[in-house]
This record gives structure tokens, C-alpha cells and sequence, in this order.
């Protein structure tokens, strides 16, 4: 199976490589660029300006789907450039020759200038064939965010006679969870009306880095193979587990009415830890300024260090095999730094890629001038979050949504819910290493 597996993996790359050379020579006459993005990350009238600005090229949208991404890989006529949820997951693609190298284009460019990229929140982009947060560049984020950082609901923390939060220093995780067991409220039938605190499932695998980070140790094995099967590893699980099974976060037995955004925002949820983009999806609220409050993301305990991550933040990478990388890097050089990177700044959807573009976040009120402070002062204790160079973010996500019903019904124990998510990580680990013939 191993050799199969690692034939596939080397015809792959034969065929990448065929496409690319094919296409190779001279780039001439208008070219037609496709980016695979949802329409929210390039609206089609930006693509429209951009196609009026740059009569050589015709830049596309296309539907993003990763799944027929790699089938069109494997074929050697993948998009030119994708938006990838999860930065860290270069290391995957990269493994597999899918990815381009944009390093020296980095460095040669005059829109994305190298000494203006923010290292702090872009890292994650990088990648030396062993480690993810070093060596070259296979993309840059669109916007990164400090997705540990709290923003919670002010009103609910005074009718639970809880103070607001300090701006500069952080709770604890403990300390987190008391807080939201409070804030948590029932009607008379025992049903949760207020959900203390809620997160999405994706960002489970993140938290439990932060904490793993902060406490010294891996979330894998030795080598990285299987899952790290000591206590305090396991037990980094357990602490995510127990708020969806005390009722305190939203579970089967008591569904969210939404997603985590729209439930805090229907008053719903008291805690999110969300990031600064949050922030402006909550000025469409009334009375934001004064409703909301934030704070650094916590720590594990007193005199643990401060850690923070960025979810592997959402960014942009280019197909290997591309016919065009001189235009498509034109293409990414205008979504960075160019009309549209200078669009999003403004916004204050996220934390710009390039430091020259800081200036223009929102910063005309109080909310805006804290969330934006607190998300540099968390950016100071970013480290990547510890992702395996053999699968992608999503599979964990998987393994965590598979099972956790079954823990919150009361059909198995935490450490059964710990025992099945492994198994299922474990399988995928081993089939990605396979795959690319690790030993």
C-alpha cells in the first residue's frame, strides 16, 4: 500500500510538473487567471475594477472546493490561486508539490514589499520542509486575527455582577470557565436560554495548541505519528469537552439558533473568543460601542506564558503548476497591497498582511482603538498553531464533531471521547504519511 500510495504521490508530481513546463515561455497577450475564493473574499465588483485595470489579464472567480481542487491538481489544471482557510495547511500541499514558492517573488516586489510584510501574523504561510512558522513563503494571510481574544457582552456580565474584563491583562482559562458557568442561563424547564460561553468547532484544535504551547509540551507523539497519549495532553481535550457537556456552551441536547457570531450577536451567548474581525461584524449592532467589551486572550494558569495563535489565518497560495505565475502574482500582489488589500484594511475585517497598511484599521472610537490594540499586543505571543505536516486542519474538526455527541448524551466517558477522536487522528496521520512515504 505504502508504495502505491507513494507512486500516486510521484505521478502527482510528474504531471504538475508536465503542466507547468507546457505552459512555459514568454507570457503574452491576455491570459485568463482563475482564483478560487467565495464571493465574500472577492466581490465581484473589485474583480470587475481589477479586470478593467489590467486589460492583459482576465482574472476568474471560481467556487471554492478543495476537494476538486486536488482532483484538478492531480490533473495539473488547478485554479492559479486559492484561498486556503487555514495557513498551516501549506505544509500539506507542499509535501505534495502542489504549491508554489513565492519567495523570490516576495522579495522582488515592489507592491508587497519584503521589509513590509508582519511576520507576526504571516509566519504561518512559511514553510522549510520540516517546520510550518519558517523557511519559504507559499502564500501570505489576506487578514489574520487573534482568535483567542474575548469579546463578551457587558450587559449579561453586570446582571450576573461580574466586573468587566481587564484590556491588558489576561484571565485564565480556569478562571474563563467559571466566568461562563455563571453567565450561564436556564428557563424553567431547564432548558439554556444564554449559552455562558460558545465556540465553533473549528477552533478547538487551535485552543488546545495555545494551552499545549503555554504548558511546554505536543499534542503528538514523538515523531509525530500518533497522538500524544499523556494525561496532561488528553486533558486539554477533556477542558474543551466539558462546556458543550455541562450546558454551558450549545451541544445537541441544546442546539445554538446559529453559528457562534449569530448567537452572540442575538444575545444568545455572553463569551466568544472569536478575534479582532469580529469586531466589525458587531458595529452592525446597536449601542456596539458600549454593549461589547474585550480582552487578551487567556493564559493556562498564573505564571504560565502568554500564548496566542491565529487559527493558521485564512490566505491566498498559488498552484505550482500554473501556466502564468508572473500575472497570477500580479493578481496577488493587487489582493495584498494593492485596491482591494487597501479595501479590507479599512474595513477592519482582520489584521493586514503588510505593516503600511495598519494605519488605515478603524480606529474613530474607543471599541475600535481597544480591539485593535489588544490584537497587536496579542500578536507579540503568536506561535503557530501546532499543526501536523500529514493532514489538514479539517480532519481534526471531524474527529472532534464525530464524537462529541456521544460524550454529551451521556453514551461515553471523556476518556472514550479522547480514545475515539485519536483513533480517528491516528488513521489519518498514518495514511498521510504513507502517502508521502514518511517512515
Amino acid at each position: 500500500m505504502k508504495i502505491v500510495r507513494s507512486l500516486l504521490i510521484v505521478s502527482m508530481l510528474v504531471m504538475v510538473a508536465f503542466a507547468a513546463h507546457s505552459g512555459g515561455g514568454r507570457e503574452e497577450g491576455p491570459v485568463t487567471i482563475r482564483f478560487m475564493s467565495t464571493e465574500a473574499d472577492l466581490p465581484g465588483d473589485f474583480v470587475a475594477e481589477f479586470n478593467r485595470e489590467n486589460p492583459d489579464i482576465n482574472l476568474v472567480r471560481v467556487e471554492e472546493d478543495w476537494t476538486k481542487w486536488m482532483a484538478d491538481a492531480m490533473a495539473g489544471d488547478a485554479p492559479d490561486l486559492s484561498r486556503m482557510g487555514s495557513g498551516t495547511d501549506i505544509a500539506y500541499y507542499v509535501n505534495r508539490g502542489l504549491l508554489y514558492d513565492m519567495t523570490d517573488r516576495l522579495r522582488n516586489s515592489e507592491v508587497v514589499r519584503w521589509d513590509d510584510i508582519d511576520v507576526m501574523g504571516s509566519s504561518t504561510y512559511q514553510y522549510d520542509g520540516q517546520v510550518i512558522g519558517q523557511g519559504s513563503y507559499y502564500g501570505l494571510p489576506k487578514d489574520y486575527n487573534n482568535v483567542g481574544m474575548i469579546t463578551y457582552n457587558r450587559e449579561m456580565f453586570r446582571a450576573a455582577g461580574l466586573e468587566d474584563l481587564s484590556v491588558t491583562d489576561p484571565i485564565t482559562y480556569e478562571e474563563l470557565y467559571e466566568m461562563a458557568k455563571k453567565l450561564t442561563i436556564r428557563d424553567a424547564d431547564g432548558n439554556v436560554v444564554i449559552f455562558g460561553y460558545d465556540y465553533a468547532p473549528g477552533w478547538v484544535k487551535h485552543l488546545v495548541s495555545d494551552m499545549a504551547n503555554a504548558r511546554g509540551i505536543s499534542i503528538y507523539n514523538q515523531d509525530g505519528s500518533a497522538m500524544n497519549e499523556d494525561p496532561e495532553a488528553r486533558e486539554l481535550w477533556k477542558y474543551w469537552a466539558r462546556f458543550q457537556v455541562e450546558d454551558i456552551s450549545s451541544n445537541v441536547r441544546n442546539p445554538s439558533p446559529g453559528w457562534t457570531g449569530a448567537a452572540f450577536q442575538a444575545d444568545r451567548v455572553a463569551i466568544v473568543q472569536l478575534g479582532y474581525w469580529f469586531g466589525a461584524q458587531l458595529m452592525e449592532n446597536e449601542n456596539y460601542e458600549t454593549k461589547y467589551g474585550w480582552a487578551p486572550t487567556p493564559i493556562l494558569a498564573e505564571g504560565y506564558p502568554r500564548v496566542a495563535s491565529n487559527l493558521g489565518a485564512t490566505g491566498i497560495v498559488m498552484f505550482s503548476g500554473t501556466r502564468h505565475p508572473e500575472k497570477a502574482f500580479r493578481v496577488f500582489e493587487w489582493y495584498m497591497g494593492g485596491s482591494y488589500g487597501i479595501e479590507r484594511a479599512r474595513t477592519g475585517w482582520g489584521i493586514p498582511p503588510l505593516m503600511s497598511l495598519a494605519p488605515l484599521l478603524p480606529a474613530d472610537n474607543e471599541y475600535n482603538r481597544t480591539r485593535k490594540a489588544i490584537a497587536y499586543d496579542d500578536a507579540q505571543f503568536f506561535q503557530p498553531w501546532q499543526a501536523s505536516t500529514y493532514i489538514t486542519a479539517a480532519m481534526y474538526d471531524h474527529a472532534w464533531t464525530s464524537n462529541i455527541d456521544d460524550l454529551v448524551l451521556g453514551s461515553i466517558d471523556y476518556d472514550t471521547f479522547v480514545d475515539r477522536m485519536y483513533a480517528e487522528l491516528n488513521a489519518a496521520l498514518r495514511r498521510g504519511r504513507e502517502e508521502i512515504g514518511a517512515q
